[in-house]
């Protein structure tokens, strides 16, 4: 089976993606991140397949059972027409699927991997027509351990999911800063958002060659057109099902983290940016450090641009004040010292020098 796996370039539909997937019978995924952090990579130096097989049940119990509190952000315990279902997988018959699979297998690390979703897909699907796994990574900083363990191999594709840079950035700030009174955003989940949207094509760059990144906004609005370059891609047939939003078969109504129910695909989607979050000196900055990327991907420059580029930001930006006067209120004294060491990771992350230009970015699909 080939791997494909699916990065996200912010507050960009990587979920909706991969809703868009579930149906297909080509296609073997787990309904979630799978989160190759230093704990999770452990389990591919285990040798025995019953230890392996319990290992990653208690590593992420959430893919079998969706009414656990992990799954409450992504909704997975709200699905189907009446926002009422959720989705079961049996963990005996997941436990005997893998241990045979495992059995018949060269016993590698990448037959570890191919045989949990073997086994997974088996509890609900025919597994005779698989022929690619959707790796959901997520971020760079797990890939990196994912590539610790594996390489890039010649079959191998990556989807990058991707969106108006500024509008991604101004939605994931207002969106997780009203989410349960902005008790994830945090100094550090800051910088990462930092990261994400600033340098993630610097992270990427030696894989640009196998990415092809998927604009949120032809996603809904050219969705048709869009899903079929996404097959062509991936090598795999087209399918009217690729154009539902479900998870195990029931219908998904986007995570609680956008405040409300969305229903799938939407012809009629517009970007909102929000311009009372940048002064006009941010603006300048930010779409500065980003030209090529917003020329590559035809996204609007809303700042008079000029050929004169700060190296650094000094001082904080106004949607950091918010995070930071959220973290005073929660009186967690660690997470208010950390802020001004994040502060300054910040400002070292921005000023580097990008190292693509626009002829050199990941094309898109």
């Amino acid at each position: 089976m080939r791997i494909v796996i699916i990065l996200t370039g912010g507050r960009s539909g990587i979920d909706l993606l991969k809703s868009l997937f579930d149906g297909h019978e080509e296609i073997s995924q787990f309904p979630g991140v799978l989160e190759f952090t230093n704990n999770f990579i452990k389990i591919f130096d285990i040798k025995s397949p019953e230890k392996i097989v319990n290992f990653f049940i208690k590593f992420n119990p959430h893919f079998f059972d969706s009414r656990l509190s992990s799954n409450s952000i992504e909704r997975h315990d709200q699905l189907g027409i009446h926002k009422n279902d959720f989705y079961k997988v049996d963990k005996v018959k997941f436990r005997r699927s893998f241990i045979n699979y495992f059995a018949k297998s060269n016993k590698t690390k990448l037959d570890i991997l191919i045989c949990l979703h073997k086994a997974y897909a088996k509890n609900h699907k025919e597994m005779s027509s698989k022929k690619i796994i959707i790796l959901h990574i997520h971020l760079f900083e797990l890939l990196k351990n994912y590539l610790k363990i594996f390489k890039i191999y010649n079959d191998t594709r990556i989807l990058l999911t991707f969106r108006d840079p500024l509008v991604s950035l101004s939605s994931t700030i207002n969106h997780w800063l009203k989410y349960r009174e902005g008790v994830f955003l945090t100094p550090r989940s800051l910088y990462a958002i930092f990261d994400v949207h600033f340098n993630n094509f610097n992270h990427l760059h030696f894989l640009r060659k196998k990415i092809r990144v998927v604009k949120l906004e032809k996603l809904h609005t050219k969705s048709k057109s869009t899903i079929k370059g996404i097959c062509k891609f991936l090598k795999i047939r087209y399918s009217k099902s690729l154009l539902s939003s479900t998870y195990h078969g029931k219908k998904w109504w986007g995570d609680a983290v956008s405040g409300k129910y969305l229903d799938g695909l939407n012809p009629k989607f517009k970007n909102r940016f929000d311009n009372d979050l940048f002064n006009l000196n941010e603006l300048l900055f930010l779409e500065n450090k980003i030209i090529d990327v917003l020329k590559k991907y035809k996204y609007p420059i809303r700042s008079k641009i000029n050929n004169k580029k700060d190296k650094f930001y000094l001082l904080p930006f106004n949607f950091e004040k918010k995070v930071w006067l959220k973290t005073l209120k929660k009186n967690k004294i660690k997470t208010i010292l950390s802020s001004p060491f994040f502060f300054l990771k910040r400002v070292f992350l921005l000023s580097k020098k990008n190292i693509y230009s626009k002829k050199d970015l990941p094309n898109e699909i």
